[in-house]
């Protein structure tokens, strides 16, 4: 029994001019909450827009504001939450059905207690500017669009299957490749808001509500167009093995898990009435399979070495001024080992840690990197050790007892049988142990990876 209580806050999401709450925390629209205009036109057309997906937009900039503000105890992970936010059609949130929804998938996805109390908007949201945005008619799926390496590999898949009838949805905060001519034009430009803490400095960093709000983004989009499926383009890899190999005593990432979308899915269709899916067309296979059958379909020039993987901060992760990947966080690590996998190479110099093969931490970083931490060299070990056990998993004496469980909340959540999810999931662990071997035996024995996974046996 755990005899440490969780901590707790109060947050009212507040209207501008409205007044506070002795001993709540309050959260601001137009302050901590920031709509773009611009960005939300992109989610707004002549003949569909309603109040209630600003309020889901709201609801989940909400949720990023209280995950972010109340950082987790060392000694107890879930926090509890009671929120208080203005809706436009308050006896729609307030229904068992949907509050139940809503909890139900934030709980399993954050480790918390969220408690929900819904009151009415003084005045109406701002309406979005319609411009010459045209919705298609004929859409099949959006899917999220950001700099990163399954994002792009899978969006270029989809489109060859889909055409036209893919709508990519752009999560990144750069809109290079978009001129502001046709940012005017086109469908779902950026996430129109952005959330800010007075103190960001101190903020919580596990991020968790990252995959509701993506979620949201995502449902939010494919009802504006009445796409059938929103399609997520993890792997099996970044998928599933946060779950099933939780670091430490963390709670399991269910960010990108078939079993937290399915609850979002019963969540989107108790508030609008709405009924899609969220497909995972990559899940039983890795990374690296999807990077080659990538370059093998779209050509080999395709643009792959400028996706982003790193979870690390522009400024802990830059050399000379030059932002750059850190090259051995976990997702980095996994970029590695995908790219090593599908026969491919990329610069050194696309990371701050240039050479895995150095003997120590610090040698194996570009000479003019500095900015070493204790932190940082946690993460890398974390990393390399995650992957490792994940190779191993098989060999476990805990690994049927894992994989009844996990195979049976995937085969609901899939709709597959159990025995047909426990065979991919076998496939998809050996073929990640295949290429986790093959990339850390090209590794010299004296690399300070090679080291740290020899200390772990």
């Amino acid at each position: 029994m755990n005899t440490f209580p969780p901590k707790e806050i109060a947050v009212d999401i507040l209207e501008p001019g409205a007044r506070k709450r002795n001993g709540v925390i309050p959260c601001y629209i137009e302050k901590n909450i920031e709509f773009d205009l611009e960005a939300l036109a992109s989610f707004s057309s002549h003949d569909k827009w309603e109040p209630v997906t600003y309020d889901a937009l709201l609801i989940s900039a909400a949720v990023e504001f209280c995950d972010r503000y109340l950082v987790r105890s060392s000694m107890n992970w879930g926090r509890r939450f009671i929120v208080h936010a203005p809706v436009h059609d308050v006896e729609r949130w307030s229904s068992n059905k949907v509050n139940r929804a809503l909890v139900n998938a934030l709980n399993l996805l954050t480790g918390d207690d969220w408690h929900f109390n819904f009151g009415p908007r003084k005045q109406a949201a701002q309406r979005p500017p319609q411009g010459q945005i045209a919705f298609p008619s004929d859409a099949e799926a959006v899917i999220a669009f950001s700099d990163g390496m399954d994002s792009r590999a899978v969006s270029e898949l989809e489109s060859k299957r889909l055409g036209k009838r893919l709508i990519r949805l752009r999560i990144g905060s750069k809109q290079h490749d978009i001129s502001k001519k046709e940012r005017q034009r086109i469908p779902f430009t950026a996430i129109p808001y952005s959330v800010k803490l007075d103190d960001a400095r101190s903020a919580e960093r596990s991020a968790r509500s990252r995959g509701f709000k993506f979620s949201i983004i995502s449902a939010v989009a494919a009802y504006l167009i009445d796409a059938p499926m929103a399609i997520i383009p993890e792997s099996g890899q970044g998928a599933l093995a946060p779950v099933l190999l939780p670091v430490a005593h963390g709670y399991e990432d269910y960010r990108n898990h078939p079993v937290f979308t399915k609850l979002m899915e019963r969540f989107i269709e108790a508030l609008l009435g709405y009924r899609f899916q969220y497909t995972f067309p990559r899940l039983w296979m890795t990374k690296g399979e999807t990077l080659r059958e990538f370059v093998e379909t779209c050509g080999p020039n395709v643009n792959w070495i400028t996706t982003r993987s790193c979870w690390q901060q522009s400024r802990q992760v830059a050399v000379s001024g030059a932002r750059r990947q850190c090259g051995i966080c976990a997702a980095c690590m996994l970029r590695r080992l995908s790219v090593h996998a599908a026969g491919l190479e990329e610069p050194p110099t696309n990371y701050v840690w240039e050479s895995l093969d150095s003997p120590t931490w610090k040698s194996g970083a570009a000479k003019e990197f500095t900015s070493f931490t204790e932190a940082l060299q946690q993460y890398a070990i974390a990393g390399v050790l995650h992957f490792e056990h994940l190779s191993s998993i098989r060999e476990s004496s805990q690994y049927e007892l894992i994989k009844r469980r996990r195979t049976s909340e995937l085969a609901r959540a899939l709709a597959e049988s159990p025995h047909a999810v426990a065979q991919n999931l076998d496939r998809l662990l050996q073929q990640h142990a295949k290429e986790w071997s093959a990339f850390t035996s090209d590794m010299r024995s004296e690399s300070f990876v090679r080291k740290w996974i020899d200390g772990a046996s």
